[in-house]
């Protein structure tokens, strides 16, 4: 009966030390989180994706403009076209570099997620192997009209994401 007991008393000892220490985590995990600010991007600010401590890429918005093109058979019908021009260098990435809508998440003024608007452009983003750059255009049509975007950018697929606001000329 002893040992039944003695057994009881070590295994809710047990849990009670994990449970503790699990909430330590969480409380570290979201202490760190609050501590870290997020830098914001503005137009012409380069942003820089880092491994190990060694610089990959570099990532810049150059401009967003309005644009009256509108496409007669797009199938939405957006309050606002826009067109973001952005460039790229891959400083040392093995694997060649691509930016493009793919990488992109474009928010209105209203707090709306917007997508991609066939509108015409004039620079096609390429391919970028090291010690090269590319630039590309994007076109969104926006719900709202909007003076200024949030543009999120994943540089690397694996959630390393900055952030942009921007004008729009």
């Amino acid at each position: 009966m002893k040992k039944i007991l003695s057994l009881c008393l070590v295994l809710l000892t047990s849990f009670s030390l994990c449970a503790c220490g699990s909430k330590e985590g969480k409380e570290a995990k979201t202490n760190n989180k609050t501590k870290t600010e997020e830098k914001i991007y503005g137009v012409g600010e380069t942003a820089t994706y880092k491994k190990d401590g060694q610089e990959l890429v570099h990532f810049t918005v150059n401009s967003v403009s309005n644009t009256s093109d509108r496409n007669e058979f797009a199938d939405s019908q957006p309050e606002q076209v826009i067109i973001i021009h952005y460039s790229y260098e891959n400083i040392a990435s093995d694997d060649d570099v691509y930016f493009s809508s793919v990488n992109f998440k474009v928010i209105d003024e209203g707090g709306n997620v917007c997508e991609t608007y066939p509108a015409s452009i004039n620079t096609y983003p390429q391919t970028a192997p090291i010690g090269t750059k590319s630039e590309g255009e994007e076109a969104y049509g926006l719900k709202q009209q909007s003076s200024k975007i949030k543009l999120v950018v994943d540089l690397d697929y694996f959630g390393n994401k900055v952030t942009y606001e921007l004008p729009i000329q």
